[in-house]
Parts: structure tokens; C-alpha cells; sequence
């Protein structure tokens, strides 16, 4: 009777391919080494295939996947949409080395997609004694259930040899040991993957009226829009809903899908819509696209003063415009009628940025003028529609009369423009006097580490901008007492470690944060000690005041460094 130690001694094997991303489109792949290795063991009797309780083992340590180089190469091709079908093929020239007499059985795969485990591949296989196990090809096939990047995996591979009461399991285990961690009793998937890009029902704005984008839309404007990579044929429902899908506006619009999984529609906006940040949801049975797109609000304008007399500069902001649309600035007399008669100073035209905003100066001279305001013509008609917001604005005149002749009531007012121009002082820095003076050292036979701190650094910032700032350092290592045969000695720039500290001053409220702990690597690396970003500028969103700046060193001594006097350079840079 030939004993099962003599059926599968050693395996060596089966290298299976992990690859590059495959993108709507067949997998390509290369082959590569699996990671782990093979475990041969008796099964408990009955024991299901995926058992991880040995009953006895044959092997003592862990065996690798194949006897030399082996290929193994997993690709995936057909199906990239949600709903639809993608297969996958794993290749490989040999698997296990049989060290024994000849031995045939049934080879389970195990794969799994983005971690969820498919069903195991069953395949005959048969090998001759002390022979590896032949190559062979395995394919599959999985349903995509979800959108976005989807990873095949190659889990393990469980040869089951029935005659002699034997199993084989390959797998991502690097441990092997008996009766303890092995591929057998605690199986880890292998690095054998295969990446693609799975896509969902997709709605896509393909134009809307009054606007020249396709990502902002107001009242009553009309969104159109084609479908792709839906399941079939159909009839979808198009509505304008949060960013979630869900609490959508009154009104919807239908879209017939072909077999194909495409259409078109349109969808018009209610004249009653949610501003803001929505999505254009297209559901077709169980399916659905979310496609963002801001439905804006009613346009708002402000000025920087709300009066002035001839020749004030007013700055006029405005938001919620038509996206990249020109804006006409002017000013208005009182009404009636309504809406009221422009003044005499001309209109100057300004351009809504990509979200709707602009900002321009208006000179006013006129005395009429009551009100600052924009328009612009949004439809064209017939009849036209014209959005429009303005801002109340008081004209002061140099004379006024409060009461006339022997009138005992009356008042009159005039306005002083108050004019200020602020200069932006300069970002700068200044630190103590002195040298940083490192603690000494008395060689001893051992390592051993000095300390130091920094001279303090005030990095002081009267700008009075938006802008942050950043501070460096840099060190240069250190150069000592001279050497017998030229050149000195040297302690390099890595040797020195340090740990930032930054403290914002009394005139200071921006946010500071400090570097990092660290090594410097090189005499050519930046670490960084102190920064303000635009993000941690102050309450009143502009940087300014003073920050401290420190560091405690601390610079690593080799128990053989040379004695002597060493000095170097830290230099600190401000931007």
C-alpha cells in the first residue's frame, strides 16, 4: 500500500498574475510570484474542503508554490456596467510538485471581488510521480453589482487528492507551522489580482437654456440631458433632488431608455426651486443616476458704502448671477415709475465668474442717484426676462438748506465720505543674539547625544493680506578640529534632530503649526519649523502679528567622533 507521505511531498508552484487597472475594457496583465506558500495535510474524515482543522500533517514547514519559475497571469474582460456580466481568466504553466507516486484529484480555486468571495472553480488534474501538477486555464464569471474601481483576487487554491487522504493548500500564508500558524489552519488571500473600473447609469447635462454652462441652472431654464450604461430598455424619471437623491422638487420629466441603455431628455426647473448644491436624478427601476448641478438663487448685490457724494468709488459685489454671463452695473433715481429711471452716470459692465459672482467699481456723480444695482437680461423673449438687484445708496451734495426763510421746522444732512488707505507692512523676522551653544560631551567609549535649543525667532507679519507664510531650516553638519591627512571632521547634517515649538503672540490670532519632529536628512533638506496656512488665517480672515519660534535640538556624538571644537550652520528661511 503506497502511503499518502510518499503521494505529495513537496509543491512548488503556481505563480498567478496581479496587474495593472484594466479600464472599460479586457484586463491586461503580467504574471507575478504569489506571495506565501503550500501546506500538505490530512483532512479530519468528512471534513468540508475549506476545513482548517489538519487532522495530521505531511508537511513540517512551508513549501513554496512550484519547483522554479512559474507564470501565473489573471485578466478580466466583457462586461463594465452595473448589471452586466464581466469574466475572468486565470493562466498558469504549473502548479505543485508532486513528490510522490502519480496522484490525480480535483483542484478548487477560490476568488473573490472587491472582498465579497465567489463560489469556488472546480477542475479535474492529475499528476504524474514526482511531476509538478500541469498548467492549466480557470475562468469565471461574476454579475457587477456597484460602480467605481472592482478587484479580482485570486484567494487560494485547495488541491484535494481523495487516494491518499490528502490536500494541498496554496495560499497567501508566509507562516508554515505544524500544528500551529500555516496555509492549512490560517489562510490568507494571495497578491494575485486584476483591477477594473465597473460604471453605473450615468446622466449627463448636455446643455441648459439661457445659460452657457452645464452645471447652473435657475427658474423656468430647461436642463438637457442624455443617459448611458442603464440595465435596458425602459422609461426613466427625471427629477432635481438633494446631493443625496433624496427631498426633490415638485415636478419631474420622463426619458425613454433603449435596449442599449442610452437617451435623452429634458427636465424643466420648477418655478419654485431649491437653491444650491442638486443633483439631476434619473431612476430607472431599481437603477439610478445622480448628476450635480447648483440651481441658483435670486441675484443679490452689495456695496461696500450705502452713500457718498459726486465722485465716490462704490465697489458693487454680486452673487447668484448667471455663471460666466455679463452683468450691467448702474445706478437708479427713485421711483415711480418702477422700475425707476436710470441717472446720468453710465453703466459699466462686469463678467459673473464661474459661480456666479463678480465684483466692480462704480463711479457715481449724479445727485438723483437713489438706488447702485445689476441687471441682465437672462431670456431674451419674447417677452424678456430681466434679473436685477440693487442696493439703496443716500447722494450727498457740498450744501443743503434745513429750514427756509423763517420756517420753524426742518432739517437737512450732509455726508463726508471717510477715505482711508491702509499699506501693507512686510513679512520679516528677527531672532536673539548669539550662537545656538550645544551641551558638551566627554567621550566615555559609548554614544552619546547633545542637546541645545534654538535662539528664539519672531517671525513678525504686518501684511495684512491673505496670504500665510512658511519657516524652514536647514543644516549644514558640523566641521571640526583638522585631520592628519587633510580636510577635518565632520558630523553629519543627520546626526542632528530637533522639535519645533511656535507661539502665537498677544497681536496675533492666526492658527500657527509647528513642524514636525525629525531628522534632518541631508544638508540639502527642509524641515519645517513654523507655518500659517490661508486655512488658519485669523477671525478676521487676514494674517498678522508676531510668532515665536524655537526649537529643542538634539545632535547624536559616535562614541569614536573625534574630540575638538565643531561648528556649522542652521539657516532658517522665511517665505
Amino acid at each position: 500500500m503506497i502511503s499518502k507521505n510518499r503521494a505529495v511531498a513537496l509543491l512548488a508552484g503556481a505563480s498567478m498574475l496581479a496587474t495593472t487597472a484594466v479600464v472599460l475594457g479586457a484586463g491586461s496583465a503580467s504574471a507575478v510570484t504569489p506571495t506565501g506558500g503550500c501546506w500538505v495535510y490530512s483532512p479530519p474524515s468528512g471534513a468540508g474542503i475549506e476545513d482548517t482543522t489538519p487532522a495530521s500533517n505531511t508537511s513540517s514547514s512551508l513549501a513554496p508554490w512550484s519547483e522554479g519559475a512559474v507564470d501565473y497571469t489573471l485578466t478580466t474582460s466583457g462586461g463594465t456596467t452595473v448589471g452586466s456580466t464581466r469574466d475572468f481568466s486565470l493562466v498558469f504553466d504549473k502548479g505543485p510538485k508532486n513528490g510522490g507516486p502519480p496522484a490525480s484529484g480535483t483542484a478548487y480555486y477560490y476568488f473573490s471581488v472587491n472582498g465579497n468571495n465567489l463560489p469556488a472553480i472546480t477542475k479535474a488534474f492529475s499528476a504524474g510521480g514526482g511531476a509538478v501538477i500541469p498548467g492549466d486555464t480557470i475562468t469565471g464569471s461574476f454579475a457587477i453589482t456597484a460602480a467605481g474601481s472592482t478587484t479580482v483576487k485570486l484567494r487560494k487554491v485547495i488541491y484535494d487528492i481523495p487516494t491518499f487522504l490528502t490536500r494541498v493548500n496554496c495560499n497567501g500564508q508566509s507562516t508554515g507551522v505544524a500544528n500551529g500558524v500555516n496555509p492549512a489552519t490560517t489562510p490568507i488571500d494571495t497578491n494575485i489580482s486584476a483591477n477594473f473600473s465597473a460604471v453605473g447609469p450615468t446622466a449627463t447635462i448636455t446643455g441648459i437654456s439661457n445659460q452657457v454652462v452645464n452645471t447652473a441652472a435657475r427658474k423656468n431654464d430647461v436642463i438637457s440631458f442624455s443617459v448611458t450604461n442603464f440595465a435596458g430598455a425602459g422609461t426613466g424619471t427625471a427629477e432635481l433632488c438633494n446631493t443625496s437623491g433624496s427631498s426633490c422638487d415638485a415636478g419631474s420629466s420622463s426619458v425613454t431608455i433603449s435596449a442599449g441603455g442610452t437617451g435623452t431628455g429634458t427636465l424643466p426647473v420648477p418655478a419654485t426651486p431649491t437653491a444650491g448644491a442638486r443633483t439631476l436624478k434619473v431612476t430607472s427601476g431599481s437603477e439610478v443616476s445622480l448628476t450635480p448641478v447648483t440651481i441658483l438663487g435670486n441675484p443679490t448685490v452689495a456695496t461696500n458704502v450705502v452713500g457718498g457724494g459726486a465722485g465716490t468709488i462704490v465697489t458693487v459685489s454680486g452673487t447668484n448671477w448667471d455663471p460666466n454671463q455679463s452683468v450691467n452695473v448702474s445706478s437708479t433715481q427713485s421711483g415711480p415709475p418702477f422700475p425707476p429711471p436710470a441717472t446720468s452716470d453710465p453703466a459699466v459692465t462686469a463678467t459673473a465668474d464661474s459661480a456666479g459672482n463678480f465684483s466692480q467699481s462704480f463711479t457715481v456723480n449724479d445727485p438723483a442717484t437713489a438706488f447702485i444695482g445689476a441687471s441682465r437680461t437672462h431670456v431674451a423673449g419674447p417677452p424678456p426676462v430681466v434679473i436685477f438687484a440693487s442696493q439703496a445708496f443716500t447722494f450727498s451734495g457740498d450744501s443743503c438748506t434745513a429750514k427756509a426763510g423763517l420756517a420753524t421746522t426742518g432739517s437737512c444732512s450732509l455726508l463726508e465720505t471717510v477715505d482711508l488707505t491702509v499699506v501693507a507692512g512686510d513679512l520679516k523676522m528677527s531672532k536673539v543674539a548669539g550662537n545656538v551653544t550645544m551641551s558638551g560631551i566627554q567621550l566615555n567609549g559609548t554614544d552619546q547625544t547633545s542637546t541645545g535649543n534654538l535662539q528664539d525667532v519672531t517671525v513678525k507679519d504686518y501684511r495684512g493680506g491673505t496670504l500665510g507664510w512658511s519657516l524652514v531650516g536647514r543644516f549644514s553638519g558640523l566641521n571640526g578640529p583638522a585631520k592628519p591627512s587633510g580636510g577635518n571632521f565632520t558630523i553629519p547634517s543627520s546626526s542632528l534632530s530637533w522639535t519645533p515649538s511656535c507661539v502665537a503672540a498677544a497681536n496675533s490670532d492666526d492658527t500657527v503649526t509647528a513642524g514636525a519632529a525629525g531628522a534632518f536628512g541631508d544638508a540639502a533638506t527642509d524641515l519645517p519649523l513654523c507655518s500659517v496656512s490661508t486655512a488658519g488665517l485669523g477671525a478676521n480672515g487676514t494674517s498678522g502679528g508676531d510668532t515665536v519660534a524655537d526649537a529643542g535640538l538634539s545632535l547624536a556624538v559616535g562614541s569614536s567622533q573625534a574630540a575638538g571644537a565643531y561648528t556649522g550652520l542652521l539657516t532658517l528661511t522665511l517665505s
